[in-house]
């Protein structure tokens, strides 16, 4: 590097400083407290080794309800921070941001956190028996199939171009989404591309979750079919990676198109997460809420991370989201599942002024090892068909896959979801909570903080829901 080069960089770099130490001395004596805004711990590991100059990708969230305003994206301009995203619906904007910059953005009144967009985790016929939703549509009296409801698959994507899941047909859109801050100059809105026939190329997940919600079972005669084949699907793919960004994104997405299609968006099927203590100011905890004020029901993993305590996803133990365990094809409790913490709760509250508490456990169980559904037909999964699907009918092997983890039992759940909510449209996403969680069948042996209410009971919970 030139000494000329390098005598520009330390030129920006001081007037950047100065720029800075004068907008923090003005917020200061306008009264704003140092470090107004919470850091996330990572991001604060983060800045203490990072160098002057280098741009970290960052998630603010601002404390209100609404979108991130004009004003504030000059606030964020006036600053140095000229590249970004903000969300259409969400008080969150993701940002390039160098440690100056951030150290700056912190002391702002409005701003409520900001954290690094790191990644997240994808948690990755005999389910639809234990559950008891084959008994749901045997039954004359009930016969739901999740028809009237949509349910968004918030994952790697989906292959669209499966017979069980069919583009324009069961799956009425698949989103790709676009959430790369490097690439672009200035601000701009949440982007996406609609109507994509597979976006689902390099992982599979998406996919397999997707026909756990509703996949027809076409490819297998009706034997492989999801939980709820009469409900609509949107498919949100963020790719084999997902980021905090990527993940809000599908639920600003919800929220901006939930009455877009014939039937409205009613559940997001969340099979990821991180691990930490749970953040009420974590910009996906913000993004459910968001979901829960729309009347969306937001499925969360509790985790792969067993068998220990304390090692539940903290954006699974949102008291407005149903968090769920993995179970064996017994009915118990699957080593790897996540566990809460025993006796942990808090009160918090969030920026429209409503008072919550959490309790560190997961809602119920449903099956989640070894649980077959669709393959995506590119991507990784083809390839791992040999050793894994011996127990498949051949003919089904190209078509379908085993899969375990609490990001199987998740799918299943938002199909029983979608059920309860054909059975009873009125219903809320915390009496759809709280219905599943009541009748969820106990497991004797395992306390609350390990399995919640139990495992998953399809055919009362539907009963009890209608009744309503």
């Amino acid at each position: 590097m030139s000494r000329q080069h390098l005598s520009r960089q330390y030129s920006r770099l001081s007037r950047t400083c100065l720029r800075l130490s004068a907008i923090a001395a003005g917020l200061l004596a306008s009264g704003v407290a140092l470090a107004d805004a919470q850091l996330a711990p990572d991001l604060v590991a983060r800045l203490a080794g990072a160098l002057p100059l280098e741009e970290l990708e960052i998630v603010v969230s601002y404390d209100q309800s609404g979108p991130v305003s004009s004003g504030q994206l000059e606030g964020l301009r006036s600053l140095g921070i000229t590249r970004g995203r903000t969300m259409h619906h969400l008080p969150i904007a993701g940002a390039l941001a160098t440690p100056a910059e951030i150290r700056a953005l912190a002391l702002r009144s409005d701003v409520l956190s900001i954290h690094l967009n790191r990644e997240l985790r994808y948690h990755n016929a005999d389910a639809r028996q234990l559950s008891g939703v084959d008994a749901v549509q045997a039954d004359p009296d009930y016969g739901y199939t999740g028809e009237g409801v949509t349910v968004m698959v918030n994952d790697s994507g989906i292959d669209a171009t499966h017979e069980d899941l069919k583009f324009g047909e069961n799956v009425v859109e698949n989103v790709q989404a676009l959430t790369n801050l490097s690439s672009i100059l200035g601000f701009l809105p949440a982007t996406y591309l609609e109507g994509q026939l597979n976006t689902d190329v390099s992982s599979g997940h998406g996919t397999h979750c997707a026909g756990s919600v509703g996949g027809t079972g076409e490819r297998s005669g009706g034997l492989h079919r999801g939980v709820a084949p009469g409900a609509d699907i949107v498919g949100y793919g963020s790719g084999a990676v997902i980021s905090i960004l990527d993940a809000v994104g599908g639920f600003d997405y919800a929220i901006d198109k939930q009455h877009a299609f014939d039937a409205p968006i009613r559940v997001i099927s969340n099979s990821w997460g991180s691990s930490g203590d749970f953040d009420p100011t974590d910009p996906v905890n913000i993004a459910s809420y968001e979901a829960y004020k729309h009347g969306i029901v937001s499925v969360f993993a509790a985790g792969n991370d067993g068998p220990g305590a304390d090692t539940h996803n903290p954006y699974a133990q949102a008291p407005w989201v149903i968090s769920v365990a993995a179970g064996n094809k017994d009915g118990t409790l699957a080593d790897f599942s996540s566990r809460g913490n025993p006796g942990e709760s808090g009160s918090f509250g969030m920026a429209d002024g409503s008072q919550w508490t959490y309790v560190n456990q997961p809602t119920l169980v449903a099956t989640g090892v070894d649980v077959v559904s669709t393959r995506a037909l590119t991507g990784a999964l083809p390839l791992l068909a040999t050793g894994q699907d011996v127990n498949l009918d051949p003919l089904h092997v190209p078509f379908y896959t085993h899969m375990s983890g609490t990001s199987m039992a998740t799918p299943h759940v938002a199909g029983i979801v979608a059920l309860l909510l054909e059975a009873n449209p009125g219903l809320t996403p915390l009496e759809v909570k709280q219905v599943l969680h009541d009748t969820a069948d106990p497991m004797p042996g395992r306390a609350a903080w390990e399995v919640g209410g139990g495992h998953v009971d399809a055919y009362e919970a539907v009963g009890v829901a209608s009744g309503l």
